[in-house]
């Protein structure tokens, strides 16, 4: 009974060290730098284990998140790019490549994305696209390569213009763009565009069951697989949180007001999207994206605390209803106009650290004690 207790010990402990580690290497993985985790996506794309589970076997698919697409600038750079030789590694990454590039650009935005970056026929071979595209076998390879490798060098051709704060440096990850639809949200980067890997691992088994791969193979497979798993942890955090952004705060990309912007915590969040803090946070950290009116805004902004909420209804207030006759009055206004409730106090404190004089006169209300 003992050794069975014992055994029964272990095995949670076990468990429970396999989901610590498993966390410890979800916060590493949002916490990398976005160039280190998009070669670590090339890499893994450029492996003939892949190429063979996705393009032969079709073990693998790419599964587009909702409301999010390649940013239009991506496109409409390509040419720009082939200009400016502002970096060296863009520079060597279109050396002698300016072939292709004009090759994209024929194909057009609509056949470039339903042939490589969102393939809506994944059984097609590179045979096949290549023939649909009017393409050399090698091209469609090259445009495929070259769709990976401008993911790695994204932050180059994408640079963030915010400086740097407290030692965070910014990077560009996404624009928001209004289409009919709604707000989407285009990602810079083709591996996020494109969305979460879907693993099809019933399939597997059976092709593993044919003989179709080896025990090596197989256990290299999983491998992959699991590495695969944690690269769609961090494009599904992503992905959740900046939604979760635009869609809480779809009132101040409509108005283009800063004073539109609703208080917002990041603990809300995590909990709206079940998440933890903590990965709410490294999610945000040194991240910005880019709004409908091409202002470049770091993640952070968009989480401000109640207290500034409330400094800036009412700066808008006073600036805009010069009729209020009392600090009372000012609380009044408040809950009527915006819905929000603080005491008189509160708002003498506010007008104070906005060094705004106090309201002429003194509202009846307000004698005796403090109406909170």
């Amino acid at each position: 009974m003992a050794t069975l207790e014992l055994t029964q010990t272990q095995s949670l402990q076990t468990r429970q060290e396999f989901k610590l580690i498993a966390r410890l290497e979800q916060a590493n993985l949002l916490e990398m730098p976005e160039e280190n985790f998009h070669r670590l996506i090339s890499e893994i794309e450029n492996s003939p284990l892949f190429r063979k589970l996705y393009q032969k076997e079709k073990v693998i698919r790419y599964q587009r998140f909702p409301r999010t697409d390649i940013s239009p600038s991506f496109y409409q750079l390509k040419e720009e790019m082939v200009v400016d030789r502002g970096s060296l590694d863009v520079e060597s990454l279109l050396l002698n490549k300016e072939h292709i590039v004009g090759q994209i650009q024929r194909l057009g935005l609509e056949k470039f994305k339903r042939y490589f970056l969102y393939p809506d026929e994944p059984e097609l071979t590179i045979e096949e696209i290549a023939q649909e595209c009017d393409l050399d076998v090698s091209e469609v390879q090259v445009i495929e390569s070259l769709i990976n490798e401008f993911s790695v060098l994204s932050e180059f051709y994408h640079p963030s213009d915010l400086g740097p704060e407290r030692g965070v440096y910014y990077t560009k990850v996404a624009s928001v763009e209004r289409k009919p639809e709604g707000f989407v949200i285009g990602y810079y980067s083709p591996s996020f565009a494109r969305g979460r890997y879907s693993i099809n691992y019933e399939r597997f088994e059976e092709l593993k069951k044919s003989g179709i791969f080896g025990d090596n193979e197989a256990k290299e497979a999983k491998q992959l697989f699991r590495k695969l798993e944690l690269i769609n942890t961090r494009k599904d955090t992503i992905t959740q949180v900046l939604q979760g952004v635009v869609e809480k705060q779809a009132l101040y990309f409509e108005s283009v007001d800063a004073k539109a912007l609703l208080p917002f915590s990041q603990k809300e969040l995590a909990k709206k999207i079940g998440l933890a803090p903590s990965s709410v946070s490294r999610a945000i950290r040194g991240r910005s994206i880019v709004t409908p009116w091409g202002a470049e805004i770091s993640l952070k902004r968009f989480f401000p605390r109640p207290r500034e909420f409330r400094k800036e209804l009412l700066r808008h207030l006073l600036e805009t209803d010069k009729g209020l006759s009392s600090d009372e009055a000012i609380r009044g206004k408040l809950w009527e106009k915006f819905g929000v409730a603080i005491s008189r106090r509160s708002v003498a404190n506010l007008r104070k650290e906005l060094k705004l004089p106090p309201a002429q006169g003194k509202c009846s209300l307000c004698s005796g004690r403090e109406t909170r």
